[in-house]
C-alpha cells in the first residue's frame, strides 16, 4: 500500500465533512469506510396502532439521549468490542448493495399513515413550517423487523428515511418530502456506535445532529429551513479532534455567504504542550494556530446537499453501466476498468461521481486512473492516467480538479556490511494540483509544491511523504500541505491558480 496513504488515514482531519462537493470534504476519515455496528441495547418495537407514533418517537429521543449522556466517551468502544461477538448476524450487512427505500403515501389522515410496514418512526419533531397554523413534522424512519422470538432486527441494508409532512388544511397531512441521503445509519459512526442524535427544531427550521468516531471523534449540525415551498441548506457547523479536544472546526453560514475555518495541529508533540494549558476542561484557552473565513458558493436545496454529501453513494441501488468511454490520451484495455459499484467514490453530486482506480502491479503496468460516472446517463469515462499516485478527485464550475504526486528517482547515501554506499529509489518529493475538462481534454497543472527546491545529487536523510488536501468554494481554493512532521502550510489562489498566496501555518 502506497506509504503516503498509510499516513494520511490518520491525518486528514476533517477532509470529508467540508461543503465543497460531496457534501462535505473535510472529514474524510479513512477509518469510517470500515465500520463497526452499534451493539448497545436495541429500542422499543414499532408502535402498536392505537399509540401515537410521534409520541413514542419522543420516547425512544430521550432514551438516545439518555445513552449519550451517561456513556463516557471512550468507554463505549470498549463495551462495543467487548459485546461484539454475541451481536446478532443479522444486524451486519449481507451484501455491499443497499436496499431500495419505499415510496411514502402522498397523502395521509395521521401521522401513522405515513410510516411503511417494516418500519418504525425513529424520531421526529414538531414545527409549522407552512405557517398556517397547524402542527406540521419533520421525522425520521428506521427499517426494522422482527425475528422468530419477536425481537426486534434493525435492516442495516436500508437507509433511514428523513421526511417531512405539511397539513393541507383538511385534518389531513401531505407528504412534503422524503430523503434518504442526509441521515447517518446505525453503522455509520465509527467504533463509538449509532451516530444519531435526536432532530431540533425552531421556527420554520430543523437540525439534523450526529456525533461519532472513536479516540477521535467528529461531530456534525446541519440546519434546513423552509421558503418558498421548498428547503434550503441554512447552515452547517462541523468538529473533529481527540475527544473533546477540537483540532478542526467548519461553520458555514449560506445566509452571508461565509464560512469560518479554525486549526489546530493534530500532530501529538503540540497537542501535548496544549493539553498542559487547559483548565478546567475550556479547551478554548489555547486558541487555535489558524483561522481564516472562505466565500460559499450559492445555496443549496436539502436534495442536492443530500446528493453532494460522501456517503451519497451508499445509497445508490443501481450502478449499471450503458458504455465506457476513454479520454483520447488515455491507452487501457476496456475489460479492466474497476466498476463504481467496486470503487470507493471519491466526490459525488447530482450527475456524477468521481472514483480512483489503481491497476495493481500484478497487471505488467501499474498505473492509476480517474474515473467519472454519469448517474443520469450511466456512462463510465476513464479520464486520466499517471504511473504516480492520483488523488482527491472534486468536480466545480465545469472543470475536474485532482492530485497528482511528483515522482523522482533518488540517490540516498546508507550503509551495508559496514561500508557507506549510495541506493537510489523513487520517492515522491512533491505534489501537484490539476484541472481538464470533463472529457479529459486541456489537463493544466495549476499548483505545485516541492518539499525541496533543489534536490542534492546525495541525500542524507529520507525525504518525508507529501501530500495536498484542498477545498473549493466560492471561486477559490485553500490548499493544505502535509510535509512530514513539520509545520503544514495553506496556501489560497483562484481556481485557475491566478493570485496565490501563504495565509499561514498549522502549527503557527
Amino acid at each position: 500500500m502506497n506509504r503516503k496513504f498509510i499516513i494520511l488515514s490518520g491525518v486528514t482531519g476533517m477532509g470529508i465533512l467540508l461543503l465543497t462537493g460531496c457534501y462535505g470534504d473535510l472529514s474524510g476519515k479513512r477509518e469510517e469506510e470500515t465500520s463497526v455496528t452499534d451493539s448497545g441495547k436495541a429500542v422499543s418495537g414499532v408502535a402498536e396502532p392505537e399509540m401515537d407514533p410521534f409520541v413514542l418517537a419522543e420516547e425512544k429521543r430521550e432514551e438516545v439521549i439518555e445513552d449519550a449522556g451517561q456513556t463516557e466517551p471512550g468507554q463505549r468502544e470498549d463495551a462495543e468490542q467487548e459485546e461484539k461477538p454475541e451481536q446478532n448476524e443479522s444486524e451486519t450487512k449481507t451484501g455491499d448493495v443497499p436496499e431500495a427505500a419505499p415510496q411514502l403515501p402522498a397523502v395521509g389522515g395521521e401521522p401513522a399513515d405515513f410510516v411503511p410496514d417494516g418500519w418504525e418512526l425513529w424520531d421526529s419533531v414538531e414545527l409549522d413550517f407552512n405557517e398556517d397554523g397547524i402542527p406540521d413534522y419533520v421525522g425520521v424512519l428506521q427499517a426494522v423487523r422482527t425475528d422468530e422470538d419477536g425481537d426486534q432486527i434493525f435492516q442495516l441494508e436500508y437507509p433511514r428515511i428523513l421526511f417531512a409532512i405539511a397539513s393541507d388544511g383538511t385534518a389531513g397531512y401531505r407528504l412534503d418530502f422524503q430523503d434518504v441521503n442526509v441521515i447517518r445509519t446505525r453503522d455509520e459512526g465509527g467504533v463509538y456506535g449509532d451516530p444519531y442524535l435526536p432532530l431540533t427544531a425552531e421556527g420554520t427550521s430543523f437540525t439534523t445532529h450526529t456525533y461519532g468516531g472513536s479516540a477521535w471523534r467528529w461531530s456534525e449540525d446541519y440546519t434546513y429551513t423552509y421558503r418558498e415551498g421548498n428547503w434550503w441548506l441554512l447552515s452547517s457547523e462541523a468538529t473533529y479532534g481527540y475527544g473533546d479536544y477540537v483540532t478542526d472546526y467548519e461553520k458555514n453560514d449560506w445566509e452571508s455567504g461565509v464560512g469560518i475555518r479554525k486549526e489546530r495541529s493534530s500532530d501529538w508533540g503540540p497537542m501535548e504542550e496544549n493539553f498542559g494549558q487547559i483548565e478546567n476542561g475550556d479547551w478554548d484557552l489555547v486558541g487555535y494556530d489558524l483561522e481564516y473565513e472562505v466565500p460559499l458558493d450559492k445555496q443549496m436545496t436539502l436534495e442536492q446537499a443530500g446528493k453532494r454529501w460522501w456517503l451519497a453513494p451508499e445509497r445508490v441501488t443501481d450502478w449499471e453501466v450503458k458504455e465506457k468511454v476513454f479520454a483520447a490520451d488515455v491507452a487501457f484495455p476496456e475489460e479492466m476498468t474497476k466498476l463504481p459499484g467496486e470503487a470507493y467514490i471519491e466526490y459525488c453530486d447530482e450527475e456524477r461521481a468521481l472514483y480512483i482506480f489503481h491497476s495493481g502491479s500484478d497487471t505488467g503496468r501499474e498505473c492509476y486512473y480517474l474515473v467519472m460516472y454519469g448517474l443520469q446517463d450511466k456512462v463510465l469515462s476513464v479520464l486520466a492516467e499517471g504511473d504516480s499516485p492520483i488523488a482527491y478527485p472534486k468536480f466545480y464550475d465545469g472543470k475536474i480538479y485532482y492530485t497528482s504526486d511528483i515522482v523522482e528517482n533518488i540517490t540516498y547515501r546508507t550503509e551495508e556490511n559496514g561500508k557507506e554506499t549510495t541506493a537510489e529509489e523513487e520517492e515522491t518529493v512533491g505534489i501537484r494540483l490539476s484541472r481538464m475538462e470533463p472529457d479529459g481534454t486541456g489537463k493544466e497543472v495549476i499548483f505545485e509544491y516541492r518539499y525541496l527546491e533543489t534536490v542534492p545529487e546525495i541525500l542524507e536523510d529520507r525525504i518525508p511523504y507529501v501530500a495536498m488536501l484542498y477545498e473549493i468554494s466560492g471561486g477559490e481554493i485553500v490548499a493544505e500541505i502535509y510535509a512530514g512532521n513539520g509545520p503544514h502550510p495553506f496556501y489560497r489562489m483562484k481556481t485557475d491558480g491566478s493570485g496565490l498566496e501563504r495565509i499561514g501555518q498549522v502549527p503557527k
